[in-house]
């Protein structure tokens, strides 16, 4: 059974490994350099958890959001704002650790931290759209639902989620220059959270993810 080390882990693995698929993603809207951020996160992502191995818990989510920050671009200041925010909800939650419920409340407070900086919402075919679907999942869960479980089900939402972009018009991010023509591919920031949510889920009940590519 993998905790947060474990899925950081894999998760920095799958996005090295979509690195191509990612920019090609990214291209039609965007410098088509979307994998190549998201692989230097990774980069760093292992580099943060190597120098501190004996963190855990809000102290290690503090680490990881330094991390996802210092790549910059789009997506670094997102994710290090939602890993803040969960590592806030970790600290209030005092001993209440590892449980559904938990994790509900960082993804939602993670989400949060997106919208405040981003000022996005679900169906503006951005990073949400992946996002949203999976707290929804997750808060439908109950704390006598099984950990790997509830996340495979945030997994499977977050994937559908994440394709369904290729249908939307694209009301925030590089992507809304370009209108009616922003449709027909799945936005790259979807794309890359379902990957993360995907590989964490995969490493929880120790197999290797589906194909990290896939949109």
């Amino acid at each position: 059974m993998a905790g947060v080390r474990e899925c950081a882990l894999a998760a920095a693995d799958a996005l090295e490994l979509a690195r191509d698929e990612l920019c090609r993603l990214d291209s039609p809207a965007g410098d088509g350099d979307h994998g190549v951020t998201m692989a230097l996160a990774a980069h760093a992502v292992r580099n943060a958890l190597d120098a501190a191995p004996d963190a855990s818990g809000a102290d290690l989510l503090v680490h990881l959001a330094a991390a996802a920050g210092s790549v910059g671009g789009a997506s670094g200041p997102l994710y290090a704002s939602a890993l803040l925010a969960a590592a806030t909800t970790v600290r209030q939650a005092g001993p209440d650790t590892g449980t559904v419920p938990l994790v509900a409340r960082c993804a939602e407070a993670a989400q949060a931290a997106i919208v405040n900086l981003g000022h996005a919402k679900p169906g503006d075919k951005t990073i949400l759209d992946a996002l949203d679907p999976a707290v929804r999942s997750l808060l439908l869960e109950t704390s006598n639902t099984e950990m790997g479980d509830a996340l495979a089900q945030a997994a499977t939402a977050a994937r559908a989620g994440a394709a369904a972009t290729a249908q939307m018009t694209a009301a925030a991010g590089r992507a809304r220059v370009l209108g009616e023509r922003s449709r027909g591919f799945a936005d790259p920031g979807a794309t890359s959270m379902a990957i993360i949510i995907e590989a964490a889920a995969s490493a929880f009940r120790g197999r290797p993810p589906r194909s990290a590519t896939r949109p």
